[in-house]
């Protein structure tokens, strides 16, 4: 194991060794999930509660619920309509980081700007499908 495979827990600021591109440690992931079940299990009894009042009755942070309501973690729940906001437009949105139309937007983006990068690459690169100038002056 090397010293590139150690990372600090972002939660408890423990060193810890990762299997993937884990930014918490195993104890803290297994913190994470034991909270994610308190949560699941209130929200099979009260499909309709807010983050606000899922914090209050479970005591888990509401970062936390927003965290897990990102990953689509309560999909599977009937009845559940907690939602979170879009990071680039703030509508509000079922999982995720961005809504759709946001979405396209970013990829619209990200293809343009390829584009762009890969036409400043071949600018500079010069065609070798015919004769050019410079190749005289080198013969002589």
């Amino acid at each position: 194991m090397g010293l590139g495979n150690i990372k600090k827990c972002r939660q408890c600021k423990e060193l810890f060794s990762p299997s993937r591109k884990e930014k918490i440690c195993p104890k803290c992931k297994q913190g994470e999930h034991e909270k994610f079940k308190i949560v699941k299990d209130y929200l099979w009894e009260h499909p309709g509660a807010s983050v606000e009042k899922l914090h209050r009755e479970t005591g888990v942070e509401k970062e936390l619920i927003r965290k897990f309501v990102k990953e689509g973690r309560f999909v599977e729940v009937k009845g559940v309509s907690l939602s979170v906001d879009c990071e680039k437009c703030g509508k509000s949105i079922p999982s995720g980081r961005f809504c759709e139309s946001c979405k396209n937007n970013l990829r619209k983006g990200f293809e343009s700007a390829k584009k762009k990068s890969s036409k400043k690459k071949n600018k500079g690169k010069r065609d070798d499908s015919g004769m050019h100038l410079g190749d005289r002056h080198k013969r002589k």
